[in-house]
């Protein structure tokens, strides 16, 4: 008869292979640097998308095209950088969680870290998703621009 001990084991049993460890901790370890860059990347937009409207409202007759003014550029950085927040947070929970995790033999805490890998792919692949969609957008509205002129 299998006894509740076994059965845990059984569950567990990536945990006691050495190689896969190795693994999640070499990956843990790229993926907080990863992460700390990624923080860093949002504060840069933060700070250029502040800059890029206090720039537009010295110089308020300066734009990009006729539509879209300088600063509403700034407020675009501003919003990306909010969402590439979630994205890093994701990425950074994953990586403290999953050597907390295997430092401490702990499923729940590895579990809740490729809960928070897997949050972070699927909000990646949504948001290149809208950013392809937008793309397609501007191209149809340039071609139908240049084709009705």
């Amino acid at each position: 008869m299998e006894t509740f001990s076994n059965k845990v084991q059984e569950e567990n049993s990536f945990i006691g292979n050495k190689e896969i460890n190795d693994y999640l901790i070499h990956s843990s370890k790229w993926g907080k640097f990863l992460a700390i860059l990624g923080y860093i990347g949002v504060a840069i937009l933060i700070v250029a998308g502040i800059a890029s409207m206090i720039g537009a409202a010295r110089v308020s007759n300066f734009s990009i095209s006729e539509f879209f003014p300088m600063g509403l550029l700034g407020l675009v950085y501003i919003i990306i950088a909010i969402l590439y927040f979630f994205a890093v947070n994701f990425l950074y929970q994953f990586s403290v969680q999953i050597k907390r995790g295997i430092d401490s033999s702990d499923v729940s805490t590895i579990t809740s870290g490729f809960k928070n890998l897997k949050s972070f792919f699927k909000f990646m692949g949504l948001f290149a998703i809208i950013i392809l969609s937008i793309y397609v957008i501007f191209l149809l509205v340039t071609l139908f621009q240049y084709t009705v002129k």
